[in-house]
Formats: C-alpha cells, structure tokens, sequence
C-alpha cells in the first residue's frame, strides 16, 4: 500500500513492484473505519491515517508534524519539507483537525510522547500538544 501520489512520483525501478502494489487514494476507506488523508507538503504524495471507531478517531499524521513545537508554530518546516509553504499551511488544516474534541494525535516522530491531544492555549493564542 502506497499514496497514490508518492506511486505517482516513484524513482522507475520501483515500476518492477507495481503488481505487488496498491495505490491508496486521498479519503479512499482503506478497511472499515480506517480513511487515507492527503499532508502533502513533507512530499508530493504525504498521506496520515484516519481511525475512527465509536465516535472516537485517531489521526496518525506521519511526517507532518516532526515535532510538538510546529503544532505552536505550525509554521515551522523542517529543512526535509519539499513544499515548506505548502506544508506550513497543511500542518495549520491538520492542527484544526486535531484540536476536534474527540480526536486523539499519533506523532510517530514525537519520541515519547507519540499520543497526545492537542488543546487551545489561552485566548486565540494557537495550540499545544498535551501528550497521553
């Protein structure tokens, strides 16, 4: 299972793969309860997982936010973000998502403290992660 757009984008020798590969769509329900979503901005084709399950979900953002930091400074990239602007823009989409009451963050990238909420901090002042 693969973006479709990172496929879409892949070095030619992995064409070789290609009948061992499943192309997964933006939105595309990849088993029940569980949705790709498009972050692009890291790379072309950057997909998170949706899991949602009795009115709960988790959001398993990948490459997206790199650190806890960029969700009170979303407009933080790292040097490795091909779209720094696009990603910018994409991370503050994604922080609006998380700040959802029922909805919990998986931060691969977050070293010990990869589940977590994300919570307004003070009066319009952005957001904060507040690890599990």
């Amino acid at each position: 299972m693969i973006p479709k757009a990172e496929w879409d984008h892949r070095d030619p020798a992995l064409t070789a793969l290609e009948p061992r590969t499943r192309p997964v769509a933006p939105g595309e329900e990849i088993f029940p309860g569980v949705h790709a979503l498009a972050l692009p901005g890291h790379t072309a084709g950057h997909t998170g997982f949706v899991i949602a399950s009795h009115g709960a979900r988790l959001l398993a953002f990948g490459d997206a936010l790199l650190s806890s930091l960029q969700i009170r400074h979303p407009e933080w990239s790292a040097v490795t973000d091909a779209d720094p602007a696009g990603s910018g823009r994409r991370r503050r989409g994604l922080i609006a998502e998380l700040l959802r009451p029922d909805t919990l963050g998986f931060g691969i990238h977050f070293a010990d403290v990869v589940f977590g909420r994300v919570r307004p901090h003070g009066a319009g002042d952005g957001a904060v992660w507040h690890p599990l």
